[in-house]
């Protein structure tokens, strides 16, 4: 007898640059990284990534972009915000939208909030194209922004995944730091996956 097909999970990925992985191979951003992690530790076969995200995206921008979504998936990520900082928007606007973000990432989730995740926005204050520019600035107006992603995510029964102490590595090991001198390289997006796969597996997959 032939042996039963086994069903391939679908991932959606939703962001900026940090999720599309801007200065890496596709294959190198977190999502694909994070995709050939589950693949290796667990019976289950993620196909490639579904990425909506582009370098600059803040929150209306995702929002907008997210309209075309139309199945539901096995694993949707959330990782935004970056921009709305970096551009000085409104926080509270950035409040709002993240929750409209975070309530249709739950509906694009097969599992509801189960199936879902959140990033915290990485620290770029530390890379070496803002050496001397606002660090500490930069370092309070991300905290403020990751609370609210944290409450937020907590507050829908999100599973959130700090990544930005990984981040502020970068400030002593270039190997982490992409060429532009602004973004994460290949490694430092395999350090996010390392540390938050097994939790994933455990809060999302199964």
């Amino acid at each position: 007898s032939k042996e039963a097909a086994i069903p391939s999970f679908q991932y959606l990925a939703l962001g900026d640059s940090y999720t599309i992985g801007e200065m890496v191979e596709p294959e190198e951003s977190f999502p694909h990284q994070l995709v050939s992690a589950i693949n290796s530790k667990t019976d289950v076969t993620f196909d490639t990534p579904r990425v909506i995200a582009k370098t600059g995206w803040r929150t209306d921008r995702l929002l907008a972009a997210m309209k075309v979504v139309d199945t539901k998936y096995d694993l949707v990520s959330v990782l935004i915000g970056v921009n709305n900082q970096y551009q000085g928007k409104d926080i509270k606007r950035f409040e709002t939208d993240f929750r409209l973000i975070l309530r249709q990432a739950i509906s694009f989730s097969k599992k509801g909030k189960g199936g879902v995740f959140v990033y915290s926005i990485p620290n770029y204050g530390v890379m070496p194209l803002m050496r001397g520019k606002k660090v500490k600035k930069i370092r309070n107006e991300l905290k403020a922004y990751n609370a609210i992603c944290s409450e937020v995510a907590k507050e829908f029964g999100v599973s959130f995944y700090n990544i930005t102490g990984i981040s502020e590595k970068a400030a002593f090991d270039n190997k982490l730091i992409a060429d532009d001198k602004l973004h994460p390289s290949k490694l430092q997006y395999k350090m996010w996956v390392s540390e938050t796969v097994d939790q994933i597996i455990v809060n999302q997959i199964h």
